[in-house]
């Protein structure tokens, strides 16, 4: 029974994370507006449009507690401008968007 339990708990979190939308993260910002993305050429073609996220975690019970709870927040838009090769695009992103290396971006 506990070896059931234990197998659901695993296939519940693995189900949890997968998706189908093509999604990447900034690998390395080249401009205050610009960066390389973990999209390649067989994922994405420039002018595509795609939303960008950041997780937002906050602690439970205080400051120097651990958190359970991440929430995923839209943040703005951006537009692949460049394919570099099969594992990396150049996004130029929407006025004011705050980004950083790991900020994640989804196709629209």
């Amino acid at each position: 029974m506990q070896r059931v339990l234990k197998s659901v708990v695993i296939l519940m979190v693995l189900g949890g994370c997968a998706h189908s939308t093509m999604r990447g993260s900034v690998a390395m910002k080249i401009s205050p507006s610009e960066a390389h993305v973990c999209l390649g050429n067989n994922e994405a073609k420039v002018g595509d449009k795609v939303s960008v996220f950041t997780n937002d975690c906050p602690p439970l019970g205080g400051k120097d507690k651990p958190t359970m709870l991440c929430e995923k927040k839209r943040t703005g838009t951006g537009t692949v401008t460049k394919l570099l090769n099969e594992h990396y695009s150049v996004v130029k992103f929407d006025n004011d968007i705050k980004f950083s290396e790991g900020t994640f971006v989804e196709l629209e």
